[in-house]
């Protein structure tokens, strides 16, 4: 029995470590709503949207123009996308595919 969890282990533990979880989280005011983007689903890519008004006074210090799309690799912020000053953001597929093939 141990030999077989052994070989488990040793089957499926290089799996695990190269699993990646990427995640996008949208960050908007809701004044700014009418400016959301519109993010592509992406396999195997979380997507997460947020009010700035409900974050953190520390995060919202941090946020200079609304939207932001922040691409987060195991929890760790990788990338970010910012509006113009007209407060809109274009966001296209093959951006955020390229993002995560650099941070893959």
């Amino acid at each position: 029995m141990r030999t077989l969890i052994c070989l488990g282990l040793f089957f499926l533990l290089p799996h695990a470590v190269k699993a990646q979880q990427f995640t996008l989280v949208q960050i908007n005011a809701k004044w700014n709503e009418k400016n959301s983007v519109d993010v592509p689903c992406i396999d195997g890519v979380k997507y997460t949207y947020a009010n700035l008004e409900d974050q953190s006074k520390s995060l919202r210090d941090k946020i200079k123009s609304v939207p932001v799309v922040i691409l987060y690799k195991n929890n760790t912020p990788v990338y970010q996308w910012n509006a113009n000053l007209s407060f809109e953001l274009s966001l296209k597929e093959d951006d955020i595919l390229e993002q995560i093939n650099t941070w893959r």
